[in-house]
């Protein structure tokens, strides 16, 4: 036998030992249990409103153990989307087949732990398709091996878009990846292993194979031009507004 503190917590069960008697209370459970619930709407509504894909994203690291700033923010999400109700994605019929990916990375951006978050969009002609906003696993050393690497993660989906239209019989071109820095591009381009990015594990390279095999194409891209900025960071209004135009939210009529 072993002395511990006093029971506060256990299954589920908030415990509090008082003099004159014990009580429980299964009001934690309720709350994290109603967060998560309310963290599992929330990602099934990402299916047509990717602006909100970051935000829902960061609440939902939180679901183990949420706070109230956790809820204020999620409740803040639901308000946005309940002001922009009516926003959808709109497909044109009128556009081409060609495939292209906008990546980017918030270096470091996670004040907790420092890791990156990533995000990606791609498109068919003028439609987006797909995206991706998630967190990345390990810190990296700089802004540079952190778009290189998101560009690897993108570029595995690419390959998967690309057989996909070769079973419906349509082959496909050169796949455009638009990143927003110049460094990342020339690192794909040369197989030369510097001190800076020697480090850089293995399997992100076949980026290069990709590039020098004319599978993908690897071009700039402004930051103000950068779709995917809306799925790896907070935005000011118009930025968010701006960016929710480019990835084709819309109002029908």
């Amino acid at each position: 036998m072993s002395m511990v503190e006093k029971l506060t917590y256990f299954l589920g069960f908030q415990v509090k030992q008082l003099k004159d008697g014990i009580f429980l209370s299964l009001s934690k459970y309720v709350e994290e249990t109603l967060y998560r619930s309310m963290i599992g709407s929330l990602l099934y509504l990402n299916a047509s409103k990717p602006n909100v894909a970051f935000s829902v994203g960061v609440c939902a690291r939180y679901q183990a153990c949420p706070k109230e700033s956790h809820l204020i923010a999620l409740k803040r999400i639901i308000r946005y989307i309940l002001g922009t109700l009516k926003l959808g994605l709109w497909y044109p019929f009128d556009t081409h087949s060609n495939v292209a990916c906008y990546t980017d990375a918030d270096w470091a951006g996670n004040v907790d732990d420092r890791k990156n978050t990533l995000g990606c969009c791609f498109y068919i002609g003028n439609c987006l398709v797909s995206w991706m906003s998630k967190k990345q696993n390990s810190i990296l050393r700089s802004k540079t091996e952190a778009e290189y690497i998101v560009i690897g993660s993108c570029c595995s989906q690419l390959l998967w878009i690309k057989k996909m239209f070769k079973d419906y019989g349509i082959d496909q071109e050169t796949m455009v990846v638009f990143c927003d820095n110049t460094s990342t591009i020339k690192i794909s381009k040369n197989p030369i292993l510097y001190s800076r990015t020697k480090h850089i594990d293995i399997k992100h390279h076949f980026i290069r194979d990709l590039v020098e095999d004319k599978v993908v194409s690897l071009e700039y891209v402004p930051t103000k031009g950068q779709i995917a900025d809306i799925l790896t960071k907070p935005l000011d209004v118009s930025r968010l507004e701006s960016l929710r135009r480019s990835i084709g939210l819309s109002t029908l009529g």
